[in-house]
């Protein structure tokens, strides 16, 4: 299936103010190598898995801690306000989302939880459709659904690719969610998910979608694709650190539809001897929390998010077409060459994504040569080696790897 590129990438330049003017003239994506201390020690081509750390996103986890260690002093606090103040905002317009529509998990599989429990599947008698591409971490849970009950349909890939005509004979009037992975994990495969939205949608269902290998790797709008809810961690291409990620949750679709399982919030005693004063008839006056702040756990790592902060900073200025351009014409090289070195590639030659994943025919032998060549790239099950160039790496890097794979 051809993909039409405009209906999947949508331009992460709606809404940008204070960076647009940076993402319109092309950057030196080159500066960003030396902001990544670790691919200065090795070939590091495994973004997709976990993105080395770089200087700035470590430098703002610092600063928040320096104003837990020290006070707000000498600006410190401001940081600290600042980088909670503006990072929903700054992740918004990554994925073209207001920041009302924006929520922190702890991880990906968090926010998908938020939605499935919410959606309430299983106690309305629904259904959800998802594929074998999705995340393995997902169908694990959504297979431990069906054993609790849930009717759980999973469509199986057809040549590493989703047909979305077996998508449409899974769904019926009883699918309350689509669910998948934007980027595939397992390929780079890339689903149509305008599409599927459509779909979802005229059989009274909605669409989520997984973003951890898209959000920062390729440009995302969650409006023009027609995605309901989505969540991602901020460790792989959003350059940051463990323990913190997003769940977007379209407004119309907040507590209406998507019901609250956790209340965040204060509570505030209005009787004696809590007040002196009472201020009208209720004992504990509650009020709803707002947009998808209402779906948040509670404490999340802020430390994380400081560092979060910095790196959507730099992403949008640098902006995801300048960063999606670096990468595609590694990712093209490597689908050209890797089959003629004797790897056959499983990621569909249309996919538009930073990701490349070839078998191996000796799994055990390709690992050695990449420990020998220093290269860092993903091997697991029997014989799949993904690669997943990124921001810092260049044409150089691919020459070793390709090196180490003959």
């Amino acid at each position: 299936m051809t993909i039409n590129r405009r209906q999947l990438l949508g331009s992460t330049a709606v809404g940008v103010s204070s960076f647009a003017a940076a993402a319109t003239a092309t950057p030196d994506l080159n500066s960003f190598r030396k902001e990544f201390p670790r691919v200065t020690q090795e070939v590091y081509l495994d973004a997709a898995a976990n993105m080395p750390l770089p200087t700035y996103v470590a430098e703002g986890m610092r600063r928040y801690m320096d104003f837990h260690m020290y006070g707000p002093g000498e600006g410190r606090g401001q940081y600290a306000a600042e980088t909670l103040r503006q990072v929903k905002p700054l992740f918004g317009k990554l994925i073209n989302a207001k920041p009302s529509e924006i929520g922190f998990v702890i991880c990906t599989k968090a926010g998908e939880s938020a939605v499935v429990n919410g959606l309430r599947i299983q106690e309305s008698g629904g259904n959800l459709v998802t594929n074998d591409l999705h995340y393995a971490g997902s169908i694990h849970d959504y297979v431990g659904r069906r054993k609790a009950g849930m009717d759980v349909r999973i469509v199986k890939n057809r040549n590493w690719r989703i047909d979305l005509k077996d998508m449409e004979r899974a769904m019926d009037k009883k699918t309350k969610l689509v669910s998948i992975t934007l980027v595939s994990n397992v390929n780079g495969w890339v689903e149509n998910a305008k599409a599927l939205s459509d779909l979802a949608h005229a059989h009274g269902a909605y669409l989520y979608a997984d973003i951890i290998q898209a959000a920062g790797s390729i440009p995302v709008d969650v409006k023009a694709l027609g995605i309901d809810f989505a969540a991602c961690s901020n460790y792989k291409w959003l350059q940051g650190a463990r323990g913190s990620g997003f769940l977007y949750v379209r407004e119309d679709l907040q507590e209406s539809v998507v019901k609250d399982l956790c209340y965040p919030g204060y509570i505030h005693f209005n009787y004696a001897p809590w007040v002196s004063r009472r201020n009208g008839a209720d004992d504990f006056p509650y009020e709803d929390p707002k947009g998808a702040a209402r779906y948040e756990p509670g404490n999340v790592s802020y430390v994380a998010y400081a560092g979060e902060y910095e790196a959507l900073k730099r992403i949008l200025a640098a902006g995801m077409d300048n960063i999606f351009a670096h990468a595609k014409p590694m990712c093209e090289r490597l689908k050209k060459e890797l089959p003629g070195l004797g790897y056959k590639l499983i990621t569909p030659p249309e996919a538009q994504s930073s990701i490349v994943v070839v078998q191996a025919r000796d799994l055990k032998a390709v690992e050695a040569k990449l420990r020998k060549a220093r290269v860092q790239v993903t091997t697991t099950g029997e014989n799949r080696v993904r690669i997943s160039p990124a921001l810092y790496n260049n044409m150089e890097d691919i020459d070793r790897l390709l090196s180490a794979l003959a």
